[in-house]
């Protein structure tokens, strides 16, 4: 499995688990940052992740995350 398919796997596991996270709630090194970083700012762009502005370190559920993932109500109401 490569680097962005591991990000993809972990960040939505995330989601359901807590709804938001910030990059060090992942399991990666730091040298794999940038690559994590890519693919989050790829996810947000397809609607699967959202941050409360662009400086924000919180990643939370997006649209698609919303209507697509079997995550509670309470859940994603406390990311809103």
């Amino acid at each position: 499995m490569t680097l962005r398919d591991q990000v993809w796997d972990e960040v939505l596991h995330q989601l359901v688990r807590t709804g938001q996270f910030k990059i060090s709630d992942l399991d990666f090194e730091e040298s794999q940052r940038h690559t994590v970083r890519r693919v989050l700012r790829e996810m947000e762009d397809l609607n699967w992740l959202r941050r409360d502005d662009n400086l924000s370190a919180t990643w939370k559920l997006g649209e698609l995350a919303e209507m697509h993932m079997n995550i509670s109500p309470e859940t994603v109401e406390a990311t809103r």
